[in-house]
């Protein structure tokens, strides 16, 4: 692993603040500038394709935020979970709390998500690349490679979307390929190590046919690091783990397009990640060890420690005292990793049939591979290591849109018929305390298929006023097959009603099959006017998300506990507004959600995480987008959301749990979901007398106090926290290459992202942000 380039804190501060000091010399650029960029002076306008068919973004009547590939290169950024902070009251988490795999993704849009990566969940936010459904976590965390814009959807979606898009949806449209040669390349330094390299290229193959090829490399160092000396380590026979939070992971991407008329068209389209990462980069926040409160860790205090176990420490038991560390820094030594491979195709032939017709299909399939590892405790000890050695899954999608007009125009339709077939396996080996014993899961296998038909037209009922309804039949159907049992320790008979030492126990009935249906039909209907260059609009939609099983036990049942689906009903109302020769853009949206059956994940007794339907809850929120061009060359844009949610409805909890910490309740707050969020951010470019161009700007990112887990643990509670990045840049005359200068979190604001707070063992754990970071990145079109 290559070093960082600097390696005291007092230098990389000094260099940050001198790369700070560059973005705001060039952020003076009056100084030096002879004319201010043309190209800047008007907002850009954005085409989405949110309801099936290309649409000017302001013309819309859904909240949504768009951002082009030209706007995520002058923000520097580099995956969805960078892009998704720049869109109110959303919420991406590059690590699910419980999995411990550095690309596992938690959306959550307007408070509504899930946190959980198991195969027997499913996502409350969907996330989309070229219309092909995304349907897990697990490498969730896509490389915007080369893409031509991202859209985030926020609200239900079901009606166009379909399955588990309840909080909303992220669409990722690729860059189609030019029918002239041409590329870019780009490769960024910093502090940590880090090393990123992409480029694309676009080729030619004929008069009818283009290909364009885009690959990427990052490279980065972790910054959670051993807490143990070097002579400690000897001590301990080996070195311990280190540098969780690493980033090593490479992608590849094809998109192949061939004009067989001008009413006929057909897109291949093929990519590849891989990863290599150690783990996610956790550190141990809290440990409680009472029978109510961790009962895992009262066992292993009173039946399984022994001072001569861990000599650096002087004993070993699993308090407070002896592994609390502080921020990055772990005593961790157990298994360690993420190594996850994933790769899709897809075909989409676009035919137009007519002028008032076009008819699409979308085929796809994508499979994903790997395997992950945790030592959850942040100890030497053996509390609790989970080692998923053997994820598997495949997916197959087929969707066929038809989208039109018809009388004269007057009405717009979309209309299709979706499928989905979803493999699955994820075996799993948990070692509890030796005194407690050892769990496996031999078979985790899933078998889920969806099928819908949509839909949605909008009627233009006079100039101005247009109505749309819609809806959209879903059938699910789901199948799991669970062998899990544990293989019990020395304080069996404490624990397990009496069983000696070595019992193998069945934590369910041996290779239990259990299977659900589910059925839903989504409307949605809105309206809206436009006068000028307002619009207004109000709508009504639905979302649903169907129920499922769970994965993990520690204590024995008689059967595979299941859960329902989760409902959301939202009402918005909304205005899109651009002013003053398209130099000020102000969106606004309003809206109440009724959302019931809430799945959530809470620890049971003994530690399995438990999928549960917790109740149901209010949410209600608005949401502000703001963009603005006062002065040539400057612009200044700001987003603003704000949620108000609460529980009106707690269901009975079939989880086993004994203390007040783990029980939700009407006053227990959702999770990811603060009262208020927002960017706000300025960039100014000059253009000189030579046509070279400086640019400079600023992010200042900003968030309430808000609970990261279901049952708000005091040791994942986050309060409010502000974060700043600055950037400066030159682009030469000819626009061939460029050069910007980048500090991210220029404050060195940590706060907590994820994390897994486990009662019922009695291990606390925190995932914080990555500190201050500083980098160059240098950039070639050809």
């Amino acid at each position: 692993m290559m070093k960082p380039f600097l390696t005291s804190g007092a230098s990389d501060r000094a260099l940050g603040l001198a790369l700070a000091g560059a973005a705001l010399l060039a952020g003076a650029g009056p100084a030096v500038a002879q004319e201010a960029s043309n190209s800047s002076d008007t907002i850009e306008e954005i085409v989405v394709t949110a309801q099936k068919r290309n649409e000017n973004m302001q013309s819309t009547p859904i909240a949504i935020s768009a951002f082009t590939a030209d706007a995520i290169s002058r923000k520097g950024l580099s995956d969805i979970q960078q892009v998704s902070r720049l869109a109110p009251n959303v919420s991406f988490d590059f690590t699910s709390p419980i999995s411990g795999a550095s690309n596992a993704a938690s959306v959550f849009i307007r408070g509504i998500g899930q946190q959980d990566f198991a195969l027997t969940t499913d996502p409350g936010v969907g996330t989309y690349v070229d219309g092909v459904y995304v349907s897990r976590s697990v490498g969730g965390v896509l490389d915007v490679l080369d893409i031509e814009r991202m859209e985030i959807l926020r609200g239900p979606q079901g009606t166009l979307f379909g399955r588990n898009t309840i909080g909303g949806a992220i669409s990722i449209i690729s860059k189609m390929p030019d029918k002239e040669f041409g590329g870019s390349l780009e490769a960024s330094l910093g502090n940590y190590g880090r090393r990123y390299l992409r480029g694309s290229v676009s080729l030619p193959l004929g008069p009818d046919t283009a290909v364009r090829i885009s690959v990427s490399s990052k490279d980065k160092n972790g910054f959670v690091k051993s807490a143990y000396t070097a002579q400690q380590k000897s001590l301990l026979g080996g070195t311990p783990l280190t540098d969780l939070g690493n980033e090593n992971r490479q992608a590849a991407r094809m998109v192949l397009v061939h004009d067989f008329s001008d009413r006929f068209k057909a897109t291949l389209s093929g990519d590849y990640s891989r990863l290599r990462e150690n783990n996610a980069a956790d550190r141990l926040a809290g440990i409680t060890g009472t029978l109510a409160d961790g009962p895992l860790v009262f066992a292993y205090n009173t039946f399984g420690s022994t001072p001569s176990v861990i000599p650096v420490i002087g004993n070993d038991r699993y308090v407070p005292a002896n592994y609390i560390t502080g921020r990055d820094r772990t005593y961790s030594t157990g298994p360690n990793g993420s190594s996850i491979d994933a790769w899709g195709t897809a075909l989409t032939l676009d035919f137009e049939a007519s002028e008032s017709l076009s008819i699409k299909s979308i085929t796809a399939y994508r499979k994903t591979t790997g395997s992950f590892n945790r030592d959850a405790d942040g100890s030497p000890l053996v509390i609790t290591e989970t080692s998923n050695y053997g994820y598997r899954h495949k997916q197959f999608t087929q969707e066929l849109q038809a989208v039109g007009d018809v009388a004269d125009g007057a009405v717009k339709y979309a209309a299709g018929l979706f499928y989905f077939d979803e493999k699955g396996s994820d075996p799993l080996v948990v070692r509890l305390p030796e005194v407690v014993g050892t769990i496996y899961q031999d078979i985790a296998d899933v078998r889920n298929k969806s099928y819908a038909a949509y839909a949605q037209a909008t009627w233009t009922i006079v100039d101005g006023l247009s109505l749309t309804a819609g809806g959209r039949y879903t059938k699910d159907r789901k199948r799991f097959v669970s062998d899990q049992y544990i293989v019990t320790g020395s304080a069996s008979p404490f624990l397990f009603g009496g069983a000696p030492a070595g019992t193998l126990i069945p934590l369910v009935p041996r290779n239990s099959v259990t299977t659900q249906s589910f059925e839903k039909f989504s409307p949605r209907a809105s309206v809206d006017y436009r006068i000028g260059d307002v619009l207004v609009y109000g709508s009504y939609s639905k979302g649903f998300k169907s129920g499922g099983f769970n994965l993990r036990y520690v204590a024995p049942r008689p059967s595979v506990l299941s859960f329902g689906p989760e409902n959301a009903t939202t009402f918005e109302v909304g205005t899109k507004i651009d002013a003053f020769d398209r130099k000020l853009r102000l969106n606004l949206a309003a809206f109440t959600t009724d959302y019931k059956g809430i799945q959530v994940t809470v620890f049971e007794n003994l530690g399995a995480p438990v999928t549960l339907n917790a109740g149901d809850a209010r949410i209600k929120g608005f949401e502000a987008e703001l963009t603005a061009i006062p002065l040539p060359g400057l612009e200044l844009t700001a987003n603003l959301g704000y949620l108000d949610s609460h529980y009106t409805a707690i269901r009975a909890n079939p989880a086993l749990v004994s203390t007040p910490e783990q029980i939700i309740s009407r006053s227990t707050r959702l999770p990811k979901a603060p009262e208020w969020q927002g960017t706000i951010s300025a960039a100014y470019t000059y253009t000189l007398g030579n046509d070279a161009r400086l640019d400079a700007r600023a992010d200042f990112h900003f968030s309430s106090r808000y609970a990261n887990d279901a049952v708000n643990s005091r040791f994942l509670n986050q309060k409010a926290y502000q974060t700043l990045g600055l950037s400066a840049g030159y682009t030469a005359p000819d626009r061939r290459w460029s050069l910007r200068l980048f500090v991210d979190n220029l404050t060195d604001e940590r706060y907590i992202v994820s994390g897994d707070s486990n009662y019922g063992i009695g291990f606390h754990e925190a995932n914080y942000n990555r500190p201050r970071e500083w980098g160059a990145t240098l950039g070639f079109t050809f």
